[in-house]
């Protein structure tokens, strides 16, 4: 299974926030240079062979398989029973009104999804959607289907892809920090400028980890 650096460095942070500690109180844990850990936590700096075999032997309680794969919980012997079954995952319905993106992956509106059986290929995720446009052609194809994991706002890796709930409905974009907004990116330039989204209308970030294209 191919591992995403910055779903680990997501997992990461929350270790440390879990365990109640600073990234320099961290480092110190794992045996490693503070230095080195803010610029791998920022995103400056690749995840370095070794490491996660470091935070494992530092926090024995920490699940390896999540910390490696995010598959099951964070610590050893927590209850993952859930209402749906644990090999699917939702795939959205192509029409969504009336409520935010957890609404329906994970709330009241599930029963309106399909359930799928989980995607090996993919890194952890949350849900999956067949796109409908052809607004991020061509590295996006209409009737591609993409798989997104929520990410931490404090944490999100600008320039890469994600879906924004926004008021408007869900918007997938390349995104770039612009100060209170979001800029928003399409990859066919020439039929969809860019735009802006106030970040206080944003109500949540998904990272995209996969995409299946039926050739």
């Amino acid at each position: 299974m191919i591992q995403d650096e910055g779903l680990l460095r997501e997992r990461i942070h929350q270790i440390i926030h879990r365990e109640k500690l600073s990234p320099r109180a961290f480092a110190i844990e794992i045996g490693k240079e503070p230095s080195n850990i803010y610029s791998i936590l920022s995103g400056k700096r690749g995840i370095p062979k070794g490491f996660l075999s470091a935070v494992i032997e530092a926090f024995p309680q920490i699940n390896q398989e999540w910390l490696m794969f995010g598959e099951g919980s964070m610590y050893k012997g927590e209850d993952t029973q859930s209402s749906h079954p644990s090999d699917t995952r939702p795939r959205l319905p192509k029409s969504m009104s009336g409520g935010h993106l957890e609404d329906f992956y994970k709330g009241e509106k599930r029963e309106l999804c399909q359930e799928k059986p989980i995607i090996t290929q993919f890194a952890d995720y949350d849900f999956t959607l067949i796109l409908k446009n052809n607004r991020m052609s061509p590295k996006y194809d209409r009737g591609d289907e993409i798989a997104f994991k929520k990410s931490n706002p404090d944490i999100i890796e600008w320039g890469n892809d994600y879906l924004l709930d926004t008021e408007d409905g869900p918007k997938f974009k390349k995104i770039m920090d612009d100060g209170e907004y979001v800029k928003c990116l399409s990859y066919n330039k020439e039929d969809y400028p860019p735009f802006t989204i106030p970040k206080n209308l944003i109500f949540g970030y998904y990272r995209c980890v996969g995409v299946l294209r039926i050739l």
